[in-house]
């Protein structure tokens, strides 16, 4: 911590003498020109712009060539601007509102007093890409208010992004974006799960109701703005006004409230009710000068935890009752009473429940005509009970042939505690200045709903977990504390035609973060008649495992140590920026970011670690890292160009872009493997952990392009390239595998393997033991290849009787060596898939992603019967090709290895054979000898069906999957909106009661076929089963598996409706 304190302090004295700083945008501008009848500038003419629910007044005098520019300005309106000028007639301008980040521009003409009176000629600019330079979305707040969403979650709406796909924008990993809420840092910094705070519980961490618009910027050439490599996403909160206006709400849906048809099958719901109820209210404390908005919402929701049920005479046949018997679950349960004193819990029919409460406050001061200030306080208290994870060491969760106890559940919880203050001030004419200072808290844990106990896995005789009972693998003394300080400002300096900024951005982070798998033993026994014996094995996995009974004293003097790991970082950026008018139809935007990586803590290493000479880089050759330090800290250069061009005089085309380097953050739980696993901890540790000395921040080169064109009807096109190049992207690799010698042979399929690799050893019993050399050493590092590249075409009007439409449609090319497929850097490593050498990757398809996607928008609204009432409608349509997949191959329990001899599993791209010369089927034998399977032409036929039946692997016969190659089914969604106004007085003013229905996927309550997502049937639809000892492989295939595809039963196929009341009040 001294180290930060001296960081800190050396900052301040930068912000005390040159003042600088900004990092995410929550106000506007108005610019332009002022002159006399005979086009000559008007030097010193008054600008005046109040903004009129607030009365806060802006205001500056034209410089020498008549020019002006405001920045800082609140969004929304509406404005009245007034232009004056000593002997000449003042002129007003109304302007309804300003958008996020808009710049509205303006050229106004005056007229002398002692002339005839005559038109005045205002030239506006309102074109919404007018000013703008790269690709960004600005969503309004009718927009937020009119389509359709039941989540009540930004997600629904930046989906109006045309290159986004759920959070990832431009194909980039969703990892890579930076959220803020007006202006500041509101990540999940750590990254663990979702990319939002509040996201493990399914929380939104600020009501929609508290959110004025949203901007999700994919380019800003801007340098004031970064943190990122995807998308900046920043949503500015409501504020208070000189009228009082309030609203309260509640939405509620339940189990009747969603389809139960896909394709004309029966898919019955699980029984969940949600309640979410809230209120607003916003006014003046002083009028034109204080101002308060308030917020509070909750959400409850009740739901049965799982649909699987124990298996009896009666129930067979029904596709929930699972391969569990009543009777063996029972045993199990009363064992675990009787014998153990453990409580398992339920083991069918018990529900799950999800809380969260979420309040924001916000004050805004108008000190004075030169000086306003915000503050702004947001808390989130919010918790979900989950089952067992569904995957992780083979997956726990209630599944066909498995059902878990309710007690092997656990409860996460995710709280939030932010305070923001903004202060806006103008020096002078040319000088302004905005600051921001925060403090976040997030506190995330899990809560195990079982006492104390041992992990308990019953196998059935496949081997497969078939009874769950004890603790969950992840979830004792699982913590995770995050600590986030901010200091954002900016200093502007308008002069002539330049505005300057020079400024910086400081984030500061602090981690405590606790995780302990296998804190309790693991108990694994072999069949449930062997675990009513006390005939089973503990600390499974173990060599020196034993075996036989055991009781709380056991359990408790077989705890591994608590892991705890603390760890500080930081990201400091300088810049400066200088905003050109060129001309009235050029503006250019020139600019120079650099970011700083700072690390405060120590890294507990371990010298056997460092001093080890036995790790190899991803090529064979040796190498050496130091667990024991971070990378060192590298200066991160961002330059940046933009440019706006109109041709004409007005701004019926808009020819806009430009190009430059963003530099982000990689989630910082990459570089908490480090902090927790850089020492061997005997008995406790999977892998060593460390990153490249080298290592540098994600960094992609932009390229930017667009052309806007506006018709005389006001139908606005939109053409435009972004294209995205890795200068430093991530890989993990494993310094402690060497690299394959040899190939394998008899068919197409000739991929390197490895001949001579040692076994994972996940346990050592002696504390100075090497063994543990024996597991993998991940090294975060970065490569350079890595690409995005999107084209997107869109079309907007607003209509005059108030119809708003928008529709687009994004191509996108993205590739990368890998898309990172996991938090825990071993899991990153294992889990990218390859056809040889995991070290080295294969350069292909991302993850992230649609190739193909179409979006349209519409929103309407319609006030009749003199004012009582009003019928609006939202509707959003997406057509997409499906996301990306991978086929890789299952391996037989009795295999010796994976079929490139990594001893990974799930992790091989499948060869797809021409024909049946290109594949063997059978097993090996012990002595390594390939024994032909009897049905191998039954197999073939059924195999050579199934590849014909796939358009992408009927291409690549005789060659291998490409990794994320296959893409899903086209999939298509329209989800609806309506709301029904009901007006009327109370007091002198129009109240409200406003019902609501929201409507997911509106076509399949139409069509059960409409709407459907298709998923695959396997990702693993050949099993490898051996080598033989002249390195064929062999295989088998399943005939009965005939087809790629099924229908995807879960909720995305299904309609789902959400009803809602609001009363507002004025």
């Amino acid at each position: 911590m001294n180290q930060f304190y001296k960081s800190l302090t050396y900052l301040l004295f930068i912000l005390v003498s040159t003042s600088a700083f900004a990092q995410g945008l929550t106000t506007s501008s108005i610019s332009g020109e002022v002159y006399d009848m005979m086009a000559e500038p008007l030097p010193g003419a008054s600008v005046i712009a109040i903004h009129e629910p607030t009365g806060t007044k802006y205001g500056v005098a034209t410089l020498p060539d008549g020019s002006f520019k405001i920045p800082n300005m609140k969004v929304g309106g509406p404005y009245n601007i007034t232009v004056s000028f000593v002997g000449f007639i003042p002129e007003t301008l109304q302007l309804e509102k300003l958008q996020l980040g808009e710049n509205f521009s303006f050229t106004i003409a005056l007229m002398e007093e002692s002339t005839n009176l005559g038109e005045v000629e205002v030239v506006a600019s309102r074109n919404d890409d007018a000013e703008q330079t790269g690709a960004a979305t600005y969503v309004k707040g009718e927009q937020l208010r009119e389509l359709p969403s039941i989540a009540r979650s930004q997600q629904d709406f930046t989906r109006l992004t045309p290159q986004s796909d759920g959070l990832s924008f431009g194909g980039r990993n969703n990892l890579y974006n930076n959220f803020s809420l007006d202006g500041s840092v509101f990540n999940n910094s750590f990254g663990l799960d979702v990319p939002t705070p509040g996201g493990q519980t399914g929380a939104q961490p600020v009501s929609l109701d508290a959110i004025d618009q949203i901007q999700v910027s994919l380019a800003p050439f801007d340098v004031r703005q970064g943190g990122f490599t995807g998308a900046g996403i920043n949503a500015v909160t409501r504020s208070g006004t000189n009228e009082i206006s309030a609203s309260v709400y509640h939405f509620f849906r339940n189990e009747n409230f969603v389809g139960d048809q896909v394709s004309g099958t029966s898919v019955p719901n699980l029984d969940f009710k949600t309640n979410t109820s809230g209120f607003r209210v916003g006014g003046p404390i002083i009028k034109n000068k204080l101002f308060f908005f308030v917020n509070g919402e909750i959400e409850r929701r009740n739901e049965l935890a799982t649909g699987f049920v124990a298996s009896t005479s009666e129930n067979q046949g029904d596709p929930n009752a699972a391969t569990v018997s009543e009777s063996d679950i029972i045993a199990v349960q009363q064992h675990l009473r009787n014998n153990w004193g453990y409580d398992p819990g339920a083991y069918q029919g018990y529900f799950h429940e999800t809380y969260n409460d979420k309040i924001l406050l916000k004050l805004d001061w108008n000190i004075n005509d030169k000086n306003n200030f915000s503050i702004r306080y947001n808390y989130l208290k919010s918790w979900k009970d989950i089952l067992p994870h569904p995957e992780a060491l083979g997956g726990r969760s209630p599944e066909p042939f498995r059902l878990a106890f309710e007690n092997s559940s656990y409860r996460i919880h995710n709280n939030i505690n932010s305070i923001i203050a903004e202060l806006n001030t103008q020096f002078s004419n040319k000088l302004f200045n905005k600051l921001v200072v925060g403090y976040s808290a997030f506190r995330d844990y899990r809560e195990p709903k079982s006492a104390p106990f041992p992990t308990i896995d019953i196998l059935n005789d496949r081997g497969q977990v078939s009874i769950y009972a004890g603790s969950e693998f992840f979830s004792t003394e699982n913590v995770l504390n995050q600590d986030v300080f901010q200091i954002n400002d900016n200093l502007t300096f308008i002069r002539d035609k330049h505005m300057i900024t020079v400024g910086t951005n400081f984030e500061y982070f602090a981690f405590e973060n606790s995780f302990n798998l296998f804190y309790y033993p693991w108990v694994t026994a072999f069949s449930v008649q062997d675990f009513l014996n006390d005939d089973f094995v503990y600390f499974a996995g173990d060599p020196n495992a034993q075996t036989g009974d055991f009781n709380q004293d056991v359990i408790e003097s077989n705890k591994n140590p608590l892991n705890i790991t603390n760890f500080e970082v930081a990201q400091w950026a300088l810049y400066v920026q200088d905003e050109i008018s060129v001309s009235n139809k050029l503006n250019l935007t020139a600019g120079l970011r650099v970011d700083i990586p700072l690390y405060f803590s120590d890294v507990n290493g371990d010298p056997r670690v460092d001093n080890y000479d036995g790790w190899v880089d991803e090529n064979g050759n040796p190498a050496s890292f130091n667990a024991s330090q971070w990378p060192d800290s590298k200066l991160l250069w961002s330059p940046r160009l933009g440019f706006n061009y109109k041709p004409l005089e007005t701004d019926k085309i808009v020819i806009r872009g430009g190009t430059g380097i963003f530099t982000g953050r990689i989630p910082f739980v990459w570089l908490g493997n480090q902090a927790a696993n850089a020492r061997f901890l005997p008995g406790y540790t999977f892998q060593v952990n460390a990153t490249a000395e080298d290592f540098r921040f994600p960094q992609v080169w932009k390229t930017n392009i667009a052309v806007d064109y506006k018709t005389d009807n006001n139908w606005e096109f939109t053409g435009e390239l972004l294209y995205g190049k890795d200068v430093n992207a991530v890989v993990h690799r494993n310094y402690n595998m060497n690299v394959p010698t040899d190939r394998l042979s008899g068919t197409g399929d000739e991929r390197l393997i490895f001949t001579d690799f040692s076994d994972v050893n996940i346990y050592s019993a002696d504390p100075d033991s090497e063994t543990f050399l024996d597991a993998g050493a991940i090294l975060l590092d970065n490569t350079s290849k890595g690409y995005q590249f999107n084209v997107t075409g869109q079309v907007r009007k607003a209509f005059d009787n108030g119809l708003n439409f928008m529709a687009a449609y994004t191509y996108l090319d993205s590739r990368d060596l890998t898309s990172i497929p996991a938090e825990i850097a071993a899991d990153a490593f294992q889990r990218n898939v390859v056809a040889g050498n995991p070290n080295n990757p294969d350069y292909s398809w991302s993850r992230y992603g649609l190739e193909h996607r179409f979006i349209a928008s519409l929103n309407y609204g319609k006030t009749y019967a003199n004012d009582k009432f009003r019928t609006s409608i939202g509707m959003f349509y997406e057509i997409g090709s499906g996301g990306r997949y991978n086929m890789v191959y299952a391996t037989a329990p009795d295999a010796t290895a994976s079929i490139n001899g990594d001893n990974i599993t799930f992790n091989d791209l499948i060869y797809i054979p021409a024909n049946q010369n290109d594949i063997n089927f059978g097993t090996v034998d012990a002595t390594g000898v390939g024994i032909e399977a009897a049905n191998a032409a039954e197999q073939w036929a059924a195999l050579d069906a199934y590849i014909s039946g796939n358009d992408y692997l009927d291409s690549r016969r005789g060659d291998y999957f490409e990794r994320n190659g296959g893409q899903l089914p086209w999939f298509a969604q329209l989800d609806i909106k309506i709301l029904q106004d009901f007006n009327f007085l109370a007091n002198g003013k129009t109240n409200t009661i406003q019902l609501s229905v929201d409507i997911l996927n509106f076509g399949n309550m139409i069509n059960s076929d409409w709407g459907v997502r298709q998923i695959l049937q396997t990702n693993a639809p050949i099993t490898y089963t051996g080598t033989d000892n002249n390195n064929v492989p062999y295989f088998n295939f399943d005939p009965d598996l005939q087809n790629n595809y099924n229908d995807n039963v879960s909720l995305i196929s299904k309609w789902q409706m959400q009803l809602g009341v609001r009363y507002i009040f004025n």
